[in-house]
This record gives C-alpha cells, sequence and structure tokens, in this order.
C-alpha cells in the first residue's frame, strides 16, 4: 500500500481547517485498508481514520502519522429485502436516500446529516427523533489488538447519546449493516425528508464551512440556548465565528484556522460556566496536538 507524503487535510474535513498529514492514503478495499494498518503498526505511525471530517478539528501542525481516507473507496452497498449493508466510507445521505425512495422507514429523519456510515456509527448519529442505534444490526470492525475481523451486533456497542464503544478501541469499521421492520408510501417519506431539509437550512448555517453541532447537549438544556443566553452569537476569534444562526455551529468565515475554533470552543466553554454553572462538552472530536486546554472550571 503506497503512502503519500505531506497531504493537505484542510479540504478532506468540513471545517476546512487543518494542517497536512506525514502520511496519507486512500485504500481500495478492506484488505488493502487491513494491510495499511500493518505497515503503520510496523514503522510506528499513530493513524487516523478519516471519513467525511465533519465532526472533526484537526490541529493546524496536521497529523504526524498516517490518515487512512476510507470515503474514497470504501462505498459498497447491498440491499437485502429487510435491510442494507454499507461500506464505512459511504455518505450516510445515500443510504437515507436510497430507503426513502424505496419506501423502507426508519432513516429519513436522518437526512442532511453529512458524515459517512462508519463515522456516523461511531457518534451514534442522530437529529430529530432518531438515531443511528434505531436501526442499526450489525458492524463488522478490524480489532487492531486481535488483528481479526469482528462482528458484532448493535446491542453489544453501548451506543449512546452521541456515543459507541468502539471509540473507545483500536478498531476500525468495515461496514454497518441496518435493519428495519417499517414501510410506508416513498412519497410520504419523501416529504418527510424534504421537512427534515427544510427545517436545516432555515436554522443551520450550511452557506459556511462548520462542523455541525460543536457541542453535546447538556441534560435538561441545549448547549444553543446556554451560548445565546450568556451573549455569545457573533463572537469571533479570527476569522471563526460562533454563527448568528445557530448558536451551537461554529463557522469559518474565510481563513479561521484549527487554532481559533479551538480558543473560541474554550472562550464559550468558560463564559457558559460562568453564566449558568453548565460546563459543555465538546462533540466535536479534535485530532493532533492544541496548545491551549479546553476549559475546566477551578
Amino acid at each position: 500500500m503506497r503512502f503519500l507524503k505531506d497531504v493537505s487535510l484542510a479540504d478532506k474535513n468540513t471545517f476546512r481547517a487543518g494542517g497536512p498529514a506525514a502520511y496519507y492514503c486512500e485504500p481500495g478495499d478492506e484488505s488493502q485498508l487491513i494491510e495499511a494498518l500493518h505497515q503503520a503498526s510496523e514503522i510506528g505511525l499513530p493513524v487516523w481514520i478519516l471519513g467525511n471530517g465533519s465532526n472533526l478539528l484537526m490541529s493546524d501542525q496536521g497529523w504526524p502519522g498516517l490518515v487512512i481516507n476510507l470515503s474514497a473507496e470504501l462505498t459498497k452497498v447491498n440491499w437485502s429485502e429487510n435491510g442494507v449493508e454499507a461500506g464505512s466510507g459511504t455518505q450516510l445521505n445515500i443510504i437515507v436516500n436510497q430507503s426513502v425512495s424505496s419506501g423502507i422507514a426508519g432513516m429519513e429523519e436522518l437526512a442532511g446529516i453529512p458524515g459517512t456510515v462508519g463515522g456516523a456509527v461511531i457518534m451514534n448519529a442522530g437529529a430529530f427523533r432518531s438515531c443511528i442505534a434505531d436501526t442499526l444490526h450489525l458492524v463488522r470492525y478490524f480489532d487492531l489488538e486481535e488483528d481479526r475481523i469482528i462482528c458484532a451486533k448493535a446491542s453489544e456497542l453501548q451506543l449512546g447519546y452521541r456515543s459507541c464503544n468502539l471509540r473507545n478501541k483500536p478498531a476500525v469499521i468495515l461496514s454497518a449493516a441496518f435493519h428495519f421492520s417499517d414501510r410506508k408510501a416513498p412519497e410520504e417519506l419523501s416529504q418527510i425528508r424534504r421537512d427534515i431539509l427544510s427545517k436545516r437550512k432555515a436554522k443551520q448555517p450550511l452557506e459556511y464551512p462548520n462542523c455541525g453541532s460543536v457541542f453535546k447537549r447538556p441534560p435538561g438544556n441545549y448547549a444553543g440556548t446556554l451560548i445565546e443566553q450568556s451573549g455569545l452569537k457573533g463572537m469571533r476569534v479570527g476569522d471563526m465565528e460562533v454563527s448568528i444562526k445557530h448558536a451551537n455551529f461554529i463557522v469559518n468565515r474565510g481563513q479561521g484556522t484549527a487554532t481559533d475554533a479551538r480558543r473560541l470552543i474554550i472562550k464559550l466553554q468558560k463564559a457558559v460556566y460562568e453564566n449558568s454553572g453548565i460546563l459543555l462538552e465538546p462533540e466535536v472530536i479534535f485530532a493532533g496536538q492544541f496548545a491551549d486546554p479546553l476549559y475546566v472550571p477551578s
């Protein structure tokens, strides 16, 4: 498996920020992916698995090891009568759109989530009243410690709010299978999807590069509400700005850097905590080295 050197990652994540990967590859199939993982292990390269980069803040220093991009080739989709299996690099919206067109209910409210199947499973991605756990059946992943492919039932993954136990394992998702038990008219599902997409367009700053929701929803409240109540809409660090449209989004207004975004996140944590006593927990995933630590109340 051939590794490319010093590949920019700013155009491979939705924040449009961050430095280069020391090494980079796009495996064409699962065997090449496993080969790349073995090669990285042999020469001591830390590995970062990249999908759509939609929930990611990559350091301005980049990634010091190997970035493996799954969204280029690991995208096979196989439908059966009651379900679908998709490669981890498949765009989630492809599955959503195909299910809607076929009259298969269960994923229509996930329309517009800009991630891959693998990333959606790792985060148990969700929106409105739905999440990945609602339809997830099986996950195939490569366990780096055991050096083998494992097939796990959804019930074994401890799926919670934006969480999955695979986040804490040295593992790479290869594919995920979803099972559906309800059917509706495609026209009805299409209308639900249109409504969801309209709500996203109205409430979210989709016109600017962003990472999606920056913070997890705190119990009994909303991060965006707490940020807005603290008077922080429009706050900027460099070209990174708290969105005027939705306060739980940080948008890149031009030349924003990962350092700008990290510092803005810390300012939001501190201000919201001082105003409400609630410490916001980032939903965005940080990759690489950052000089500024996240806020910790004293």
